[in-house]
């Protein structure tokens, strides 16, 4: 597949999981919502993995063996931990928000999450960032927002509760994305991803056993397990496969980039899905896409000089 087909696919089910996120506050809470996805997540990968050890005969059970005792050495552990762990609130803080907020102003802040990561990763890892480049994910950020006060109607714009809750959620999942920068490095990217899954789902447990509202569940609701599983399968084993794909052959920054797009994707799906199309023409939408694609370009030119590391 075309890389910039593969970057568009991406996109579209990262917006996708804003709507679907928010349809499930209807059948389950929050937490119960984040454990489902973690715990299916998991036991899928887990087949894979199976199945995907059957297959390399190439690797004997003592090389087998000897991988999974430094998977699962002390240091990756608590590593893992810590990074499962800022994840896990990730989740929880999405879903919790979007009882008080909208699935657009969600998106729209989840864009703050690359500068949040890029000034993480300047204090905590000593990277730089040339001012150009910052000035790329801020007139991104600055785009996003304009997409989003131009989608509000003939209302006054109203900052929500929610909104203070994901903006903290932002800052875990930014924390989250560097210390996989900063510690995974020596995994294996399915590895990697096995272990947030594992200690993802282990954080849950007792979370979602004393305020998970599990009897509340709508387990018997059609509604729960469409929405749940499309959350489990398309948005986040999907989306990570693709996004391994993605840093391979297009890099990191236009992945990051890429994000910026969300916001309008999920105003598009919401001004057609409510025949509200007049939303879309206005000065303030089109200023924002005018923001976008020029952070996009800056942002591009950026890693045109930066090759990929690693493949």
């Amino acid at each position: 597949m075309n890389p910039l087909i593969t970057l568009f696919v991406w996109a579209l089910l990262m917006a996708s999981s804003f709507v679907v996120s928010g349809n499930m506050v209807d059948y389950a809470s929050p937490i119960a919502t984040a454990f489902f996805r973690f715990v299916l997540a998991l036991l899928l990968m887990t087949g894979i993995w199976f199945i995907k050890i059957q297959l390399t005969r190439s690797t004997s059970k003592g090389q087998q063996l000897a991988q999974l005792k430094v998977l699962f050495s002390g240091k990756k552990v608590w590593q893992y931990a810590l990074i499962s762990g800022a994840l896990v609130g990730f989740f929880i803080g999405l879903f919790v928000a979007l009882e008080s907020t909208t699935p657009l102003h969600t998106s729209v802040l989840y864009t703050l999450v690359p500068l949040m990561g890029v000034l993480i990763a300047k204090f905590w890892l000593g990277e730089s960032a040339s001012l150009l480049k910052v000035f790329g994910f801020v007139l991104g950020s600055l785009g996003a927002v304009l997409v989003l006060l131009a989608t509000q109607g003939n209302g006054p714009f109203v900052w929500h509760k929610g909104d203070y809750i994901f903006l903290g959620a932002s800052v875990l999942l930014a924390f989250h994305v560097v210390s996989v920068q900063k510690w995974g490095q020596s995994v294996g990217a399915f590895e990697g991803a096995f272990l947030i899954m594992l200690f993802g789902s282990l954080w849950l447990l007792p979370i979602a056993l004393m305020w998970g509202d599990l009897t509340k569940v709508a387990w018997d609701n059609f509604g729960f397990w469409l929405n749940g599983l499309y959350l489990t399968v398309f948005t986040t084993l999907f989306t990570f496969m693709l996004q391994q794909t993605l840093v391979r052959s297009v890099g990191a920054n236009r992945i990051l980039a890429a994000s910026y797009t969300i916001p309008v994707w999920v105003a598009l799906y919401l001004a057609l899905s409510s025949w509200q199309w007049l939303l879309l023409f206005n000065m303030g939408f089109a200023l924002g896409l005018v923001c976008l694609l020029v952070a996009l370009y800056l942002i591009d030119q950026q890693n045109r000089f930066r090759p990929v590391v690693g493949g």
